[in-house]
C-alpha cells in the first residue's frame, strides 16, 4: 500500500470519526419493526484490550456495502461490512445487524415483503457504527426492457463508478426495479456501485432482473495509469536520449452502432391527442447507447424533432420512423375513433351479462353499448365482425361459464382452464383480437368470475378455502398477456370479498357488483375506488338487477313487496331491483368506473316497458360521460 494511499485513507477516518457522536446517537433512539436476533458472535478482542493485536485489527470505523439500494418485494440481498484500523487498512468487521422494516438475518442478509425505504444498520463491539438505505419497490412482472446509466465509461485501476438500471415497460414508462448485478472485470456491489480492476481492458457491467427475462450491459474500459514522472536530472547532466520514449498502447476501437429501436413499437391514440416515441441505439455488443443524431418522422399526423407525435383527425393505421445514419426503426400508430355516436374520449360501455345469442345479439339491447358474457374459440371471429358492425363493446370471458369447467374432483383444475385458454391461441384470432383491441370494439377479458367463492367444492365453489388466491388470479392475467399482449385482462368479485388486504400486480381491472344487502351504495363504491387506487388497477362497476333488490320480511319469510321491489329475485330470498333503483344506482355508480354492466340479460326485464324506459335513461347518462380505460396504470 503506498503513503498517499494510506495518507488518503487516514484522512477519510479522521473525517468519520467526527460522525460518531451523532450516529451512536441514532442507535441509542432507533427502533426498529424487524431486527436480527442477537446472536453475532463476539469480537475476539474487547475494545479495551492492550494487546497490540487489537490495535491492529479493531476497526476505527465500519461501512456497509452497499450503501444504498433498490430492490424488490420479497428480492434477497446480502449486505457486507469492512472496517479501517487506525493504520488506514481494510479489516474484517463483525457487525450486529439490524433494520426498521423488512429482515436482516445475522449474516447480512435483507429481504422485505411490503415496498418502502428501511434503514439498515451494522455495529461492531467496538461501537464502531454504519448505515446503509434500502429501498424496497413493487416487482414488474411486464417489464419489457433494462437500461444502464451511464453505458460507457472510463477508469483508471482501483477508481470507482456507481451504475443506476432503470426499468421500462411496454409503453415507454420508466419504473424502478431491482436488479442483479454482475461484472466482466473488476468488482460490482449488489447497490452497481463498481471498482475498476488492476487489468487494462474493456468489459461489461450487466444489470438483470429479478426473472431473469431481460437485461442491459454498459461498457468499461480500464486504462493503464500515467506512469510517474522521471526523476529530476542534475543541471549539469543532459538527458539520456538513447532510448526512445515509450508509446502508449493504442485506444480499443469504439463500439460500432449496428441497430436503432423506437420505443413504443405501437401505439393506439384518439384524434389529435399525443404520444411521446424515443430511440435508442445498441452497440455490435448488445449495450443500449443513446443516439443524438436521430430524426423523426410520420404518417397520420405531424411529430416533433424530440419524438412527440400528435394524431391527426382521420382514424386509420399509420407510422413513426427514427432514423439514424443508415440506420431506421418504425412504430405502427392506430388513430381510432371510440365505438358510438359522441365526440372522441366521451362514454362508458354500459350493458348487460349474456346479452349474446352465440353470434348475433339477443332482443331488446338496442340501448346497450356493451356485453359481457363467455365466448369461444369456434364464434369470437363472428362475434368481433358483429360487435364492430353494430358499434357492440366486448368484454370477453375467454375461459367463462360454469366452474363445472374447471374442476376436477371439486377442485380448480388449473390445466382445464389452461386448456380452454389455449383454444384461443390461433394467428387468426390473435390477429382479430389484436384489432379489435386497437378499435375500441374488445374492452378486456374477464379470466375468471367469483375466485373468492369456496367451501365444499360442490360445482358452484373453486374447491376449499385457500384454492384461489390474488396471486394465483394474477398468473391468470399473466398468462392472457402472454398471448394477447395488449389485451386488457382482468377479473370479476365483490372488491371487500376477496383477499382485501392482499392487491392484484398484473391484472388491469376489477368487476366489483352491487347488491343492496351490501349497503349504502357510496360507501361501497368509495371502498372499491380507494382499493383501485391503492393497487393501481381499473375498477368496474356492475349492478345485480335480477337479484339486488330491497328485501324485506313478513312473519319470518323474505317477501318482494311490488311496492319496493321488482318482484321475486332468480332465486329466494332475493328480489329484483326497481327500474327507478337502476335510474339511482346508475347515477352513484356510473362516472366513478371504466364500465358499468347489469347481471344478467332477462328477456321478460328486457321487454318491460319501465325497464326500457330506464336502460333508455341510463344510456344517455352514460353517453355523456368521460370515456374511461379500463387498463391498469
Amino acid at each position: 500500500m503506498t503513503y498517499t494511499f494510506k495518507l488518503a485513507r487516514r484522512l477519510a477516518v479522521s473525517r468519520t470519526l467526527g460522525m460518531f457522536p451523532a450516529l451512536i446517537l441514532f442507535a441509542a433512539c432507533s427502533g426498529g419493526d424487524a431486527t436480527a436476533p442477537d446472536s453475532s458472535p463476539a469480537h475476539p478482542l474487547s475494545s479495551g484490550s492492550n494487546d497490540p493485536r487489537f490495535r491492529q485489527t479493531a476497526p476505527l470505523t465500519v461501512s456497509i456495502s452497499p450503501a444504498n439500494v433498490t430492490v424488490e418485494t420479497n428480492q434477497l440481498i446480502r449486505f457486507e461490512a469492512s472496517g479501517v484500523n487506525i493504520s488506514g487498512d481494510t479489516v474484517d468487521a463483525a457487525v450486529q445487524w439490524s433494520a426498521n422494516g423488512g429482515t436482516i438475518l445475522p449474516d447480512g442478509r435483507f429481504s422485505a415483503a411490503a415496498t418502502g425505504t428501511f434503514m439498515v444498520l451494522a455495529k461492531s463491539p467496538e461501537e464502531r457504527i454504519d448505515t446503509a438505505i434500502i429501498k424496497v419497490v413493487r416487482r414488474q412482472p411486464m417489464l419489457a426492457s433494462l437500461s444502464i446509466d451511464p453505458n460507457t465509461t472510463s477508469l483508471t485501476p482501483g477508481l470507482r463508478q456507481t451504475f443506476l438500471a432503470t426499468g421500462y415497460l411496454a409503453d415507454g414508462r420508466a419504473v424502478p426495479v431491482g436488479v442483479i448485478w454482475s461484472a466482466t472485470g473488476g468488482l460490482i456491489d449488489a447497490g452497481g456501485t463498481y471498482v475498476a480492476g488492476d487489468t487494462a481492458g474493456t468489459y461489461q457491467v450487466i444489470a438483470t432482473n429479478t426473472r431473469f427475462t431481460v437485461s442491459d450491459t454498459s461498457v468499461v474500459t480500464i486504462g493503464v495509469p500515467a506512469p510517474p514522472p522521471p526523476p529530476a536530472l542534475p543541471d549539469t547532466a543532459a538527458p539520456d536520449t538513447s532510448a526512445p520514449p515509450a508509446s502508449a498502447p493504442p485506444p480499443p476501437a469504439p463500439p460500432a452502432l449496428v441497430l436503432v429501436t423506437l420505443t413504443p413499437s405501437s401505439a393506439t391514440l384518439a384524434p389529435t391527442t399525443t404520444r411521446q416515441f424515443t430511440a435508442f441505439g445498441r452497440l455490435d455488443g448488445g449495450d443500449s447507447v443513446a443516439v443524438a443524431d436521430v430524426v423523426f418522422r410520420a404518417t397520420g399526423g405531424t411529430i416533433t424533432a424530440t419524438g412527440l407525435f400528435t394524431a391527426g383527425s382521420t382514424a386509420g393505421t399509420y407510422r413513426v420512423i427514427a432514423t439514424s445514419g443508415t440506420l431506421a426503426d418504425t412504430s405502427t400508430v392506430t388513430v381510432t375513433q371510440p365505438l358510438g355516436s359522441g365526440p372522441a374520449g366521451v362514454g362508458i360501455p354500459f350493458g348487460p351479462y349474456n346479452a349474446w345469442d352465440g353470434t348475433t345479439l339477443k332482443s331488446n339491447t338496442g340501448e346497450f353499448t356493451a356485453a359481457i358474457g363467455a365466448v369461444t374459440s369456434s364464434n369470437i371471429l363472428a362475434q368481433i365482425t358483429e360487435a364492430r358492425n353494430k358499434k357492440k363493446h366486448l368484454i370477453l370471458a375467454m375461459t367463462g361459464g360454469s366452474h363445472q369447467n374447471y374442476l376436477t374432483d371439486g377442485v380448480f383444475d388449473y390445466s382445464k382452464w389452461k386448456a380452454r385458454m389455449d383454444s384461443f391461441n390461433t394467428p387468426e384470432i390473435r390477429d382479430a383480437v389484436a384489432k379489435a383491441v386497437a378499435d375500441g370494439t374488445i374492452v378486456g377479458n374477464n379470466v375468471m368470475d367469483e375466485p373468492n367463492v369456496s367451501g365444499a367444492g360442490d360445482g358452484n365453489t373453486w374447491g376449499p378455502v385457500g384454492t384461489m388466491t390474488k396471486a394465483r388470479v394474477d398468473g391468470l392475467c399473466q398468462y392472457v398477456k402472454t398471448m394477447f399482449p395488449t389485451l386488457v385482462a382482468g377479473v370479476a368479485h365483490n372488491h371487500d370479498a376477496f383477499e382485501p388486504t392482499k392487491s392484484y400486480k398484473v391484472c388491469d381491472f376489477l368487476l366489483s357488483q352491487y347488491h343492496t344487502r351490501k349497503g349504502d351504495i357510496r360507501t361501497w363504491r368509495d371502498g372499491g375506488l380507494a382499493m383501485a387506487k391503492r393497487d393501481g388497477h381499473a375498477i368496474a362497476f356492475s349492478l345485480n338487477t335480477l337479484s339486488g333488490g330491497f328485501q324485506a320480511a313478513r312473519d319470518g319469510n323474505w317477501y318482494c313487496s311490488l311496492e319496493t321491489t321488482g318482484g321475486r329475485g332468480t332465486y329466494d330470498p332475493n328480489c329484483r331491483m326497481t327500474a327507478q333503483q337502476i335510474r339511482d344506482f346508475s347515477k352513484v355508480l356510473a362516472p366513478y368506473g371504466c364500465a358499468l354492466l347489469m347481471w344478467r340479460y332477462d328477456a321478460g326485464m328486457m321487454a318491460d316497458p319501465a325497464y326500457q324506459q330506464a336502460f333508455k335513461d341510463v344510456a344517455a347518462l352514460v353517453a355523456s360521460l368521460p370515456a374511461k380505460s379500463c387498463r391498469r396504470g
